[in-house]
């Protein structure tokens, strides 16, 4: 009780500057619980809800959940009239399904509520694959995530959801499969984390790491090599894993059902975080709203500084063998590579978790919004030329960071712009009609 209020007093005092006044309830629904933040008066744009939610429970078991509630997409929808609730789940997850319930109840509470004629979904950053695969199945049933693609197929009966009326996808990952691969460090020995290969070490100065500045200007061939290394990494923990499912679904493993699988490779081996070249411009010209005001088509450059910091010794998480396949196993392919503006080699169907798939499979409207000074630029281009919806909006804010926040003062209020803009798709009357 004395962390809500402290979260309620938290978005309360966000709100005393806002436009309108906004009014916060708390909801429970079943398993998950949520707080609904409104405009005190409503009016036209209040009839558009939307459900804001993150993947809470733990990425793995070592990892503690978080909380939604202090989401800046609460009080800066709401205070522009907007009912926004930000939903909260503590399931201990076995891939995005065991999310599902909790999204389809979200999503009929906001439509019984008085005047609400449209609900949305929105998800930020890890949030933004949740809410791309609930869409994807509410569209298509149970199929979207049965394939025999998958590595770990849904196990549960998904049909007959309710579907949201719209998508908005704030500097969204890739997919749980594509961030678990991007820290896959292969310069870690198999068996003894602390010994490394300088061969495929990302932070050894040889292969062109700057420890002093956390940047790195490494060689195509040690690019190359390290990604080819990655790749084949990964494959070995995915054959790992699904040996072991094999044992556990004999009834022969260590426990009854499931048991927990070790994944000491899971480290600090993002090259594009020390090395700021990759994936760091869009091959397509899209809007960029810049800091005076306007906004510019462009070939749209990341900003970002680099963030290679990393001691080179190998970390762990510990995962189920069930929770690892469902949802940070993803194949690759031999051309598994990333350059300045794409990432290549990556088998998107195999995972239930990853965002260019699951979008393939989203008619309704549909906005991402990616933020410069961050390294989802390429990411949120992939997503948006995979998006198969005929409404389909992408935008960049310049200097934003992936908080929403200018990196740099110079970049001003990236969070008005952002939010202003989000304001603008929602409230165009050709999208969602108006009263």
């Amino acid at each position: 009780m004395r962390l809500m209020l402290c979260i309620v007093s938290l978005l309360l005092s966000v709100q005393a500057s806002c436009a309108h006044s906004v009014r916060t309830t708390f909801v429970s629904l079943g398993s998950a619980n949520a707080i609904l933040m409104e405009p005190a008066a409503t009016d036209v744009k209040s009839r558009i809800a939307l459900v804001y939610t993150h993947p809470l429970a733990r990425l793995s078991l070592s990892s503690p959940p978080s909380n939604n509630f202090n989401h800046p997409s609460g009080p800066q929808l709401a205070s522009r009239g907007y009912r926004v609730l930000l939903l909260n789940n503590y399931n201990e997850r076995v891939g995005y399904e065991s999310y599902v319930p909790d999204i389809s109840r979200a999503i009929k509470y906001l439509r019984s509520l008085p005047g609400v004629e449209k609900v949305l979904l929105l998800g930020h950053s890890a949030g933004g694959p949740l809410v791309a695969f609930y869409q994807n199945v509410a569209e298509n049933g149970s199929a979207a995530c049965q394939g025999p693609e998958k590595i770990y197929p849904c196990r549960g009966e998904l049909d007959g959801l309710p579907k949201a009326d719209g998508v908005v996808l704030m500097d969204s990952h890739l997919g749980e499969g594509f961030r678990a691969l991007t820290y896959v460090d292969p310069a870690i020995t198999e068996g003894h984390p602390r010994q490394r290969s300088a061969a495929l070490d990302p932070f050894d100065p040889a292969n062109g790491y700057n420890a002093a500045a956390n940047a790195a200007n490494y060689s195509d061939a040690f690019i190359r090599k390290f990604f080819a290394a990655q790749a084949a990494r990964n494959e070995k923990l995915v054959a790992a894993a699904q040996a072991r499912l094999s044992v556990i679904e004999k009834g022969q493993g260590k426990y009854k059902g499931d048991e927990p699988f070790e994944v000491p490779e899971i480290c600090c081996a993002r090259l594009l975080q020390g090395d700021t070249k990759l994936v760091s411009h869009t091959k397509a010209t899209h809007p960029l709203l810049k800091t005076d005001g306007t906004t510019s088509t462009q070939i749209i450059k990341s900003v970002r500084p680099a963030m290679g910091k990393g001691d080179g010794i190998g970390s762990y998480e510990q995962y189920s063998v069930r929770g690892f396949l469902a949802c940070q196993a993803l194949r690759t392919t031999s051309e598994y590579m990333m350059t300045e503006d794409s990432i290549t080699g990556v088998d998107w169907a195999s995972s239930s978790t990853s965002a260019p798939t699951n979008i393939e499979g989203i008619r309704v409207p549909l906005l991402i919004m990616s933020m410069t000074c961050h390294y989802f630029v390429v990411p949120d281009e992939i997503i948006f030329d995979h998006a198969a919806s005929k409404d389909k909006q992408i935008a960049y804010v310049e200097g934003a960071s992936h908080g929403f926040t200018p990196c740099w003062p110079e970049y001003g209020d990236t969070m008005k712009r952002t939010f202003d803009y989000v304001d603008s798709w929602l409230s165009d009357a050709k999208r969602f009609g108006s009263r």
